[in-house]
C-alpha cells in the first residue's frame, strides 16, 4: 500500500466522522424537519406538499390519541422509573402487583404500569417528559421505599402525555 493511499484513506475516516457530528439545529417547538423549515428565520421560503402518512412519520412526536375510558391521552418518548423487572415465572407477577400496591397507597398521583413482556414482568412508574423530572422522582420513591431502591432506575419508555378536555355544557 502506497503512502498516498493511506492518507486518502485517513481522510476519507476523518471526513466520514466529521460529517457525522455535524447535526441540524432544530428548534425544540418544531416536531419536524418540514416544521423547521417552513419557519421564516431559515431565510426563505419553503412549502412542503406531503400526504399525512408522510408528515405523521417524519415527526418527532407520535401524535397518537388514545382513550383509556374517559382519559385522552398522546403517546410519546418519554422517561419512566423502573422499580421492579423479574423473570422468575412462579413469583415475578405477584411481587409487580404486590409492589404497585405499596406505590399506588403512598403515591396516588403517580401512574403505574405493569407489564409482561417474555419473560420479564415490570413495574414502571410516571410519564416523565424530561430525565430531569423522573430523577426527582426517583430520589422520592427510594427515600420512601429505601427496601426496593437498588432496583430502582430511571428508562426510556413511552408515556402518556394527558390530554385536556375542554368543558362542554
Amino acid at each position: 500500500m502506497t503512502r498516498n493511499s493511506l492518507l486518502f484513506i485517513v481522510a476519507l475516516v476523518w471526513a466520514g466522522t466529521t460529517v457525522g457530528r455535524v447535526q441540524a439545529q432544530v428548534a425544540v417547538s418544531d416536531t419536524s424537519i418540514v416544521q423547521y423549515l417552513e419557519r421564516p428565520e431559515t431565510g426563505g421560503k419553503v412549502k412542503v406538499v406531503q400526504p399525512a402518512e408522510l408528515a405523521k412519520r417524519v415527526s418527532r412526536a407520535e401524535g397518537v390519541i388514545k382513550y383509556d375510558g374517559n382519559k385522552g391521552y398522546a403517546q410519546s418518548s418519554g422517561f419512566r422509573i423502573q422499580v421492579f423487572s423479574d423473570n422468575n415465572y412462579r413469583t415475578a407477577k405477584n411481587n409487580a402487583l404486590y409492589k404497585e400496591g405499596l406505590i399506588k397507597q403512598a403515591f396516588p398521583e403517580m401512574e403505574t404500569y405493569v407489564t409482561f413482556t417474555s419473560p420479564f414482568w415490570r413495574l414502571r412508574v410516571g410519564d416523565f417528559r424530561s430525565y430531569e423530572e423522573a430523577g426527582n422522582a426517583l430520589r422520592e420513591l427510594k427515600r420512601e421505599f429505601p427496601q426496593m431502591a437498588r432496583e430502582m432506575r430511571v428508562v426510556r419508555d413511552k408515556i402518556h402525555i394527558q390530554i385536556h378536555q375542554g368543558f362542554t355544557e
